[in-house]
């Protein structure tokens, strides 16, 4: 038995199927962004910690010149990095949605088929029974005639 809407059922699947994909490649581009700044993070105290231990020793002017520049660097590349994480994220929520009413249109039309298939069991259990039943009134009858 074919359940009559299986394209569509098909086509729903295919679709979840690729909200999943494109979710899961969003929440990657994700991760990778928190990656980078946790890296950018962990250089900036590593270099700030070498700055402290040569702040002992004594350090020309350039030298410290370039630890600014690099430090105030650092900030502004780990501002446009947290921007690019909360983008990243409200696409990411965005993706969950499409996925979330992607799926409840697959679970529409599987409930119908459900339905559809248990309707069409019932039916022939029914016309099996019917059909018995005509079997043994006959045979009765043939038996007492």
């Amino acid at each position: 038995m074919t359940y009559r809407f299986e394209t569509l059922l098909r086509l729903r699947k295919n679709a979840e199927n690729l909200e999943q994909r494109a979710m899961a490649e969003m929440q990657n581009h994700l991760y990778a962004r928190q990656h980078q700044l946790q890296n950018l993070k962990n250089s900036g105290e590593k270099n700030r910690e070498e700055l402290q231990t040569r702040l002992q020793q004594t350090l020309s002017g350039t030298i410290l010149g370039l630890y600014d520049w690099y430090f105030q660097s650092l900030g502004t590349r780990t501002v446009v990095q947290e921007h690019l994480i909360t983008e990243s994220g409200r696409k990411v929520e965005a993706q969950r949605t499409q996925l979330v009413e992607a799926m409840k249109k697959r679970r529409v039309l599987e409930i119908l088929k459900d339905r559809e298939l248990f309707n069409a069991r019932r039916k022939m259990i029914k016309e099996e029974i019917a059909f018995q039943d005509e079997v043994s009134s006959t045979r009765w009858q043939m038996r007492n005639a």
